[in-house]
């Protein structure tokens, strides 16, 4: 349960609704009223109740390409520079889960500076992700930035208004933070094709990304 500031309790929020709604394996959470606030509860992942063991990065690449495929392409969207074998786990028995998305969108920014540091990380990519070295292939990214573009600014609108309707965030950070999302969404392709030389398991650059603005 994440009881930290409003800024991550949104980012936790959205960044599992908008993972959701990609099919990306995150574990499902909801925002959860605590005391005067407002808190993220989020399924835990793992056998018998104990934390997952960190993830072994390489071996998720080989065995589930498509999955890990799809955590990158979530935190590239999302602006998530915080992804790393303690919030990324992997359990053949299992299977893979994406967690703990505090440090994207707004980030840590202190509160009230929600609106800058959103203007400042707009077209940021992000770099040295560490799963990407790991990826022997690249057949998958089109398919979840598709899945990643599919998603339409209603629902897009419909997530974030949730956090305003909990007194989360304001009116004008929550346009902006819908701003924010349509024009990383429409750029992941950009952002992705910007980090090729990172992917140096993957042999043959085949991306063809003319979209973006």
């Amino acid at each position: 349960m994440d009881a930290d500031s409003p800024y991550c309790v949104v980012n936790d929020y959205v960044a599992t609704a908008l993972g959701t709604a990609m099919g990306v394996p995150v574990p499902p959470g909801t925002l959860v009223k605590l005391g005067p606030g407002w808190g993220f509860l989020s399924l835990g992942f793992g056998e018998h109740g104990k934390r997952p063991p960190p993830a072994d990065f390489e071996e998720l690449a080989v065995d589930r390409p498509w999955e890990a495929t799809g955590v990158v392409v979530l935190d590239q969207w999302i602006a998530n520079p915080d992804r790393h074998d303690g919030n990324l786990a992997y359990m053949a028995s299992l299977g893979v889960a994406a967690f703990d998305h505090d440090q994207a969108l707004f980030g840590a920014c202190p509160p009230g500076e929600g609106i800058d540091s959103l203007r400042q990380t707009l077209d940021r990519r992000v770099s040295r992700h560490e799963l990407v070295p790991y990826l022997k292939t690249i057949e998958h990214l089109q398919s979840w930035i598709t899945r990643a573009q599919s998603i339409t600014r209603m629902e897009l609108g419909r997530i974030v208004w949730t956090c305003v309707d909990a007194g989360l965030l304001s009116r004008l950070e929550a346009e902006t933070l819908v701003e924010f999302l349509e024009y990383r969404q429409l750029n992941i392709g950009r952002f992705i094709t910007e980090s090729y030389s990172e992917f140096t398991s993957v042999t043959e650059w085949t991306l063809d990304t003319t979209g973006g603005e």
